[in-house]
Formats: structure tokens, C-alpha cells, sequence
């Protein structure tokens, strides 16, 4: 029987806003050192399961990623204890929000939540301004879709501002060769982002330079309220339906 190949962490010192990502052509993952160290032990463990469990089962689906990155953090646990706390990061957890190459966004989401961290880890990036230009293109191309995903979920969390506002306050800490949206956006080396950009659009169903009303469904708060209520409302209708 052929031996599991043995999966190699490398260390990247710019890969923007993407804190590790899967290289499938070698079975590697790379950590981002400007960020991965930062994080407490539980979180960057759960970080390389999930990277692990991209290269270990060939998956490219992230909800299905982090379910299967879910049973194997879980299954690390060393005692009762250890394995409460696992469950209780986990509950932090929105699979479907959680994207490729796990981003600062969703996991300082996960560590103010449980630890209290004020650390902003996006104030130190500010300070690095090799960027953009100096990635190469798979590297590009994942931080793009971090940015733009996150830009798209705060836009639709805001009645003043489109998602292009927020994807350039994202995106200028990594550009130094140019100092709007539209500069970066009209450099021939850069059309690709378009497309990429109207991608998005589809699926929030709304335009890049758009300021829209506020979308509540976009808050986790929100669900559960709503989900607490029809859950109350099942009860009551049942409950009316045994009695009669």
C-alpha cells in the first residue's frame, strides 16, 4: 500500500487578507504569517483542518469542507472538556460564511465573540503595503473573492454605502500603484476583475456601485429571532390543534 503523502505547512509573508489557503498541485498549505500567529491555538487548529481536509478529501465545496473539517477538529478533542470548548467554537460557526481560505472577516468575528481579542488584525495589514501586484495569480484570484465576498455582505448590512466602497477600503491597503477604484479597475492588466465583479452581482442581485436598503436577513441576530418566533408559532398550533 502506498503511503499518505505527508502534507507540508509552508509559511507566506503576503498573502493579503487570506489568513492560509490549500495548494492542491503539491498537497501544501500555506499559512499567512502576518495573521495565522496571531490567532488563539483552538482557532489556527481549526484553520488547518479545514485546509487539510481540502487536499485530503480533493474537496472544493466550503460548506462541505468545513463539515468535514467540523468532525475532524472534534475528534482532535483530549478530553471532555477540550472537546465542550471545540463544540463551543463550532456553535460560533456559519458554514456558509466561512470562504475559501478562511478570511480575517469571519474568523475575527469568531474570536471577539469567544475571547474578547480587540486586536485588529486588518490595523496591522494597513501597514504592509506590498500587495497586489507582487501575487501571483492564484493568489489574486482568492483574495479577490475574499474581498468582494465581504464587500457584498457589508453592503447588504448598510443603507449608505455600495459594495465597490467596501471592497476599495479592503483592496487600497494592498495597491500602492494606484489611488482609486476606477484607476484599478482601468488597468489592462486587471479586466479579469470585472467579470469576477458581475459573478457577484448575480448572485446577491444587486449592482457593484449600488447603495441598497438594508438587508436584515444578512444578520445572524435577525434569524434567530425570526426562527424563534415560528418556532413559538408551530407550538401554539399545535398545541390549539391537540386541544380541539
Amino acid at each position: 500500500m502506498e503511503a499518505e503523502k505527508v502534507i507540508v505547512i509552508r509559511e507566506q509573508d503576503d498573502l493579503g487578507p487570506v489568513i492560509a489557503r490549500a495548494d492542491h498541485r503539491d498537497k501544501a498549505i500555506e499559512v499567512n504569517k502576518m495573521i495565522f500567529y496571531w490567532l488563539p491555538p483552538l482557532v489556527q487548529e481549526f484553520v488547518l483542518c479545514h485546509e487539510i481536509c481540502h487536499l485530503k478529501y480533493e474537496e472544493w465545496d466550503e460548506s462541505e469542507t468545513n463539515r468535514l473539517a467540523s468532525i475532524l477538529f472534534l475528534n482532535r478533542a483530549e478530553s471532555e472538556k477540550d472537546l465542550e470548548e471545540r463544540r463551543l467554537f463550532l456553535s460560533y460557526m456559519d458554514g456558509k460564511d466561512m470562504s475559501n481560505s478562511l478570511t480575517v472577516g469571519a474568523v475575527l468575528g469568531i474570536v471577539s465573540s469567544i475571547w474578547g481579542i480587540s486586536t485588529s488584525i486588518y490595523g496591522a495589514l494597513k501597514n504592509k503595503k506590498a500587495g497586489w501586484y507582487s501575487w501571483d495569480a492564484a493568489t489574486q484570484m482568492s483574495n479577490l473573492d475574499v474581498m468582494l465576498k465581504q464587500a457584498f455582505e457589508e453592503s447588504r448590512k448598510s443603507s449608505e454605502c455600495s459594495a465597490s466602497e467596501f471592497f476599495w477600503n479592503l483592496l487600497c491597503q494592498f495597491t500602492n500603484k494606484d489611488d482609486t477604484l476606477e484607476e484599478f479597475l482601468n488597468r489592462s492588466d486587471n479586466d479579469w476583475v470585472r467579470p469576477y465583479i458581475s459573478k457577484y452581482e448575480q448572485k446577491y442581485g444587486f449592482g457593484f456601485h449600488d447603495i441598497t436598503p438594508v438587508d436584515w436577513m444578512a444578520f445572524p441576530a435577525v434569524k434567530i429571532v425570526l426562527g424563534v418566533l415560528v418556532g413559538v408559532a408551530v407550538a401554539l398550533i399545535v398545541k390549539k390543534t391537540i386541544n380541539s
